[in-house]
């Protein structure tokens, strides 16, 4: 009589388990892993797995490799229409793994005008029946509310931003000519609990007079850029104590053209369109040589303008140099040109409007430990 010998092999799904259940046991493997989700909103969901994932997912050196691999993801931009109360949020990304971010942009509600945004953040002028002030909104984050500045300091020369780490107060640069014409004294501010407060300054000559001045960047290292109405760009360096005026490169013959210092403040870009045609220069910040301007994309055609046969006026540009957002000049609607691919999409149902701000998604450490907790609320 034959016996039946017992079949010790493990089953399909149960090797199957234990092959995952020993990558996944490597906090090195599973490093690599959270590494590759691809989106911040992704790796937020990882991390409500285990204390353990939690851990990996809020190490300040993995979040760094991961901003490395995965930038910062444009959301969309807020705009104000002719005759609207308040601005409006347009989504740019489709990526269903932002769909919740997207949805928290595009409820910030209320009178107000958008003075700066980074991280997620937004600095408005906030319009009430009592006063005209600053306020920070995290509409990524509704549980930080919204966070009443002191009233500002009443100075002509005057611009406000968002500090560079996650807070919820604002940082302003002062300038007010001192003595001769050509003297400046800068001072940086910070917005305290009651007042405006000047953790620095310096007294700055300048060559000549200062100016009239279009806009202002956010400080940079040190260093603020300003748009002059002269058409050059005023360079200020508060290590140094020096000013200094950039001339721009010598194919920009219109002033069709916007400033912006890139997502990590290590280039100074200029972005330039004449006719249909856009073109990108890049100026380090650490540079001394006023006239050190690099050509990093020539004469793109914008298609759609070279297809209606106008010109394009440039609007506005993200931290990340990604997407470049264009004015139809005859059509009067909003574009946008995404410069790695090339693409590019056209807002037709946008008309006779000016974008007020770009919203870009980061999370940072404690932005994951914050939608970890949000997370389990929803």
């Amino acid at each position: 009589m034959q016996t039946k010998t017992e079949n010790t092999e493990p089953t399909a799904p149960a090797a199957s388990a234990s092959a995952i259940s020993a990558v996944l046991g490597d906090d090195d493997l599973l490093r690599e892993i959270l590494l590759r989700v691809g989106f911040p909103t992704t790796l937020v969901r990882a991390a409500l797995v285990s204390k353990r994932w939690l851990r990996h997912a809020s190490d300040p050196a993995f979040l760094r490799r991961f901003r490395d691999r995965n930038p910062p993801a444009l959301l969309g931009f807020y705009l104000r229409e002719l005759g609207a109360s308040g601005p409006r949020f347009v989504p740019v990304s489709e990526a269903p793994e932002l769909a919740t971010a997207i949805r928290r942009a595009g409820a910030a509600e209320g009178r107000f005008f958008i003075t700066d945004s980074r991280n997620g953040r937004l600095l408005v002028t906030d319009f009430d029946s009592t006063a005209c002030r600053h306020a920070v909104l995290s509409p990524l984050h509704p549980a930080r509310g919204k966070v009443v500045l002191p009233l500002a300091p009443k100075q002509s020369l005057i611009w406000f931003f968002l500090p560079e780490n996650d807070g919820d107060g604002a940082v302003a640069v002062l300038m007010r000519p001192i003595g001769t014409e050509t003297m400046l004294q800068v001072d940086f501010l910070s917005a305290g609990s009651r007042v405006w407060v000047v953790y620095r300054t310096a007294v700055i000559e300048l060559r000549e007079t200062l100016p009239p001045i279009a806009y202002t960047l956010p400080p940079v290292r040190g260093k603020i850029y300003s748009l002059t109405k002269c058409g050059y760009i005023l360079r200020l360096d508060m290590d140094a104590a020096k000013g200094s005026f950039l001339q721009l490169p010598d194919s920009v013959r219109t002033d069709n053209f916007t400033l912006s210092c890139g997502e990590d403040d290590s280039m100074l870009f200029l972005i330039h369109v004449e006719g249909c045609l856009l073109s990108i220069w890049q100026l380090p910040t650490t540079s001394s040589d006023e006239n050190d301007w690099v050509l990093v994309y020539d004469k793109i055609h914008v298609r759609e303008a070279c297809n209606r046969l106008e010109d394009v006026l440039v609007m506005a540009v993200d931290d990340n140099l990604e997407f470049v957002f264009l004015w139809l000049r005859s059509s009067a609607v909003l574009m946008h040109m995404h410069l790695k691919s090339g693409s590019e999409k056209v807002y037709d149902e946008v008309k006779l409007t000016t974008i007020l701000s770009l919203c870009s998604l980061w999370l940072r450490s404690s932005a994951v430990l914050m939608l970890y907790a949000s997370e389990g609320q929803e």
